[in-house]
C-alpha cells in the first residue's frame, strides 16, 4: 500500500502517516529494505509499503478505523495457530463501508 492509501483506510491524513512511517524507521522498529519497495509506472515512481508496516502504523495512530484494524489483528494472532498463515483482505474505497476478514 502506498502512505496515501494507508492514510484512507485508516481515515487520517497522509502527512501524520509520513511522519509515523519515518519515526518506525529512525527507531529501528522496521527495516526499510524490509517493508518498502518503489513501484513504477509509465512518468511515475512511488513507494509502496508492506502489511508489516500497515501493522506498526495501526497502532501508531488514532482513530475509529485503526482501531478496528488493531483489534482484527490482534483477534487474528490470538485465534490462529502459530504457523497458520493469515489472509487479509482489504477494501480501500472511499465509502464507509471497510470490510476485514
Amino acid at each position: 500500500m502506498t502512505h496515501f492509501e494507508i492514510a484512507d483506510l485508516f481515515r487520517v491524513f497522509s502527512c501524520d502517516i509520513r511522519k509515523e512511517i519515518r519515526i518506525i524507521y529512525k527507531s529501528k522498529e522496521l527495516s526499510e529494505i524490509d517493508t518498502m519497495k518503489y513501484a513504477e509506472q509509465p512518468n511515475i515512481s512511488y513507494a509502496t509499503y508492506s502489511i508489516e508496516m500497515v501493522i506498526a502504523i495501526a497502532f501508531r495512530v488514532c482513530s475509529k478505523e485503526s482501531a478496528l484494524f488493531r483489534r482484527f489483528v490482534i483477534n487474528e494472532i490470538r485465534v490462529n495457530k502459530r504457523g497458520t498463515p493469515i489472509t487479509l483482505f482489504v477494501s480501500c474505497g472511499r465509502d464507509n463501508n471497510l470490510w476485514y476478514s
